[in-house]
């Protein structure tokens, strides 16, 4: 039996990586534990026959979107092998392949609550991803109504040189300035609102990952689909 404790590095925390890797664990026969680290990292520990303990690094060592952030990139792993610099043993014990959620769960129940949870951010991807398109569009408006601002300002400025030449259109021009300030709480109003929906947007999310045993259970058939192209890369049989 060969064994290694691997450190993976790369955008690979709270995108379902250990999910992944304890599945993989499983297909190929191998025993150990993953962990997430403080520093963003997971730590992996890997107890197996050597050709499937080489299989499961390569196919652990997954290759994303590294510009998206919901999306598992592993950048690199420092691998140590049992009787090699650096190695040391298991932080803990364990019976076959474990995901050690620390102090993040302590019943069995929170457990499988916690790796469904795991599964469910791979596939929650494209709903957080066109959420995040929307706040660009927000974003980029409110750049353009600060711009909006700023030009108004100086405008402000070149009329104030001939207020003592304009004193009727002054006044006219507190009347505009009122409806300008009637403008910006509208729009403060209107950010509100859109402030508002995130929130509630991100609210369904939550009691949508509170009913996720029902959700997984309507996905079934595309998590198969996923692992037989898992099976597939891995070269074992359908």
């Amino acid at each position: 039996m060969a064994k290694a404790r691997v450190k993976v590095v790369g955008n690979i925390q709270a995108v379902g990586y250990r999910a992944l890797v304890k599945y993989v664990a499983r297909m190929l026969g191998v025993k150990g534990l993953v962990r997430n680290l403080d520093d963003g990292s997971v730590e992996v520990f890997a107890d197996a026959p050597e050709e499937s303990l080489e299989k499961f690094l390569k196919a652990v060592d997954v290759k994303g979107k590294p510009d998206d952030i919901l999306s598992p990139h592993v950048e690199k792993m420092e691998i140590h092998r049992e009787g090699e610099p650096g190695y040391k043993g298991p932080w803990r014990s364990y019976e076959a392949f474990e995901i050690d959620y620390g102090d993040e769960t302590t019943r069995p129940v929170e457990k499988d609550i916690a790796e469904s949870l795991e599964w469910a951010k791979l596939y929650f991807t494209k709903l957080v991803s066109e959420f995040g398109g929307l706040k660009t569009g927000f974003d980029n408006f409110s750049q353009d109504f600060k711009t909006f601002r700023t030009e108004f300002t100086d405008f402000r400025q070149e009329f104030g040189d001939f207020r003592t030449e304009f004193t009727d259109f002054r006044q006219e021009f507190r009347d505009f300035r009122q409806e300008f300030r009637d403008f910006r709480s509208e729009f403060r109003e209107f950010r509100d609102i859109s402030l508002a929906l995130s929130r509630e947007t991100l609210n369904e999310v939550k009691e949508l990952r509170k009913d996720l045993k029902t959700i997984l259970d309507e996905r079934l058939a595309r998590m198969e689909r996923d692992i037989a192209e898992i099976k597939a890369r891995l070269g074992l049989p359908q």
